[in-house]
């Protein structure tokens, strides 16, 4: 059961992340994701909450790169609409 949250809560963080907090013109608020994650997979871990194997920190560091690939592609989705602002503006 806690499998299951743990997936349902990622997806819904990543989705969060990439088409609200990342895809502004405020970078840092993109990073709001990856930095609390990689505190919340800390502290599980070390208060025994997360045992120390290979899969869950298999898991903890897929997760993390994925909230910064998903930050990464929010800004690309933000310069895109920038972009195709000003393109749309110079053709007027």
């Amino acid at each position: 059961m806690l499998g299951t949250i743990f997936v349902i809560g990622s997806i819904a963080s990543l989705i969060l992340e990439k088409y609200v907090l990342a895809n502004n013109s405020h970078v840092w608020l993109g990073a709001i994701v990856p930095v609390l994650s990689i505190g919340f997979i800390v502290w599980l871990m070390l208060s025994s909450l997360m045992q120390f194997n290979a899969t869950n920190i298999l898991l903890a560091i897929i997760y993390v790169s994925l909230s910064f690939i998903f930050w990464g592609q929010g800004n690309d989705l933000y310069h895109q609409r920038v972009v195709h602002k000003v393109y749309e503006s110079s053709n007027l």
